[in-house]
């Protein structure tokens, strides 16, 4: 899974792009009551295919660390930190889609 982004998007170094490609990672903590996500963010899909370092700053002002219950929220981590991501960052104003890989 990956997130599509398309916006408005600043970079740390000043220059600006109209949509880029980020994956999540995330840990359970060990409490199991919390998920740590962390985006990364490149350029494009290729850029990621071809194994070019993402963008080296935190592109996205986002939390990081969310609360997390089994029960409601399912198993399934990967799609549960690509919802939480693409949620923040639609509040933001920006267009997510979460593509299948």
């Amino acid at each position: 899974m990956a997130l599509e982004i398309t916006g408005n998007i600043e970079l740390g170094n000043g220059l600006s792009v109209s949509s880029c490609y980020s994956r999540t990672n995330f840990q359970l903590r060990e409490n199991g009551v919390q998920v740590l996500i962390f985006l990364d963010t490149w350029n494009s899909q290729t850029d990621y295919e071809n194994g070019k370092y993402p963008f080296a700053d935190n592109v996205f002002p986002l939390e990081s660390l969310y609360d997390y219950d089994r029960t409601t929220d399912g198993s399934d981590l990967l799609d549960f930190s690509n919802q939480v991501i693409k949620s923040q960052l639609e509040t933001q104003g920006y267009s997510v889609v979460i593509t299948e890989l």
